[in-house]
């Protein structure tokens, strides 16, 4: 059977190809929060990078799933570290030990994304219809408007301006950087908390997609509680 030519597929990918990721010279619609610097919270306990858990080495509670860890969709995520918008140290773990809960989707995003800004106007939304049938959504704000990295002042604006009620959490040094190109921003991964296995990782902005996952996967993977 004849294949169709490259120039059809061209044009297929043309039609339905997802809203892109944005880079930092993005010339987009301005993300829901204002450009502005983050400014320093002495109070805020300093992370390393370091800190953060490293494979086959989990810390937090010991029902964690332990490793091997890995970065890539089929492998287990390990029991990454961050800090909230209140200043607390925030884990995975925390997530994983609510059993309400099945599947998780890390939202990671940066205040020069105008893309992300249509992405947060949306998840409140997302957020309402699925959490009652067992879905959580982490933000992580890893960059301010300025390319500067993310501290705890500037994440929590970012999550008051786009209405979030789900956890929020800054990523100053940038954890998240292990699992994608922050010039494909936003990254979007879906993660079965039975587990902690990666389901997906999405660059850009697919609400249908994302939305049809989050209903495949929420129907498929069995209740915690």
């Amino acid at each position: 059977m004849k294949t169709a030519g490259w120039g059809f597929w061209v044009v297929v990918l043309a039609l339905v190809a997802p809203v892109p990721g944005c880079s930092d010279d993005d010339n987009g619609t301005p993300d829901v929060v204002e450009d502005q610097v983050d400014t320093p919270v002495d109070t805020v306990p300093e992370v390393e990078e370091d800190d953060a858990a490293r494979p086959d080495e989990p810390i937090g509670p010991g029902d964690y799933p332990p490793g091997p860890y890995g970065i890539a969709v089929g492998d287990r995520l390990e029991n990454l570290r961050f800090i909230d918008i209140d200043g607390a140290a925030f884990e995975l773990a925390d997530i994983f030990a609510d059993t309400s809960v099945k599947l998780l989707w890390i939202y990671a995003t940066a205040g020069w994304c105008s893309v992300c800004g249509i992405e947060s106007a949306a998840l409140p939304g997302l957020w309402s219809t699925y959490n009652p049938q067992g879905l959580q959504i982490l933000a992580v704000v890893f960059e301010d408007a300025g390319g500067n990295p993310a501290g705890v002042t500037y994440a929590r604006s970012y999550a008051t301006r786009a209405g979030f009620d789900f956890p929020t959490v800054a990523d100053e040094p940038f954890v998240l950087g292990r699992y994608f190109d922050k010039a494909a921003t936003p990254m979007n991964m879906l993660v079965d908390l039975t587990d902690m296995e990666i389901l997906e990782i999405t660059m850009g902005w697919d609400p249908t997609g994302l939305e049809n996952s989050v209903e495949l996967y929420l129907g498929t993977i069995a209740d915690r509680g």
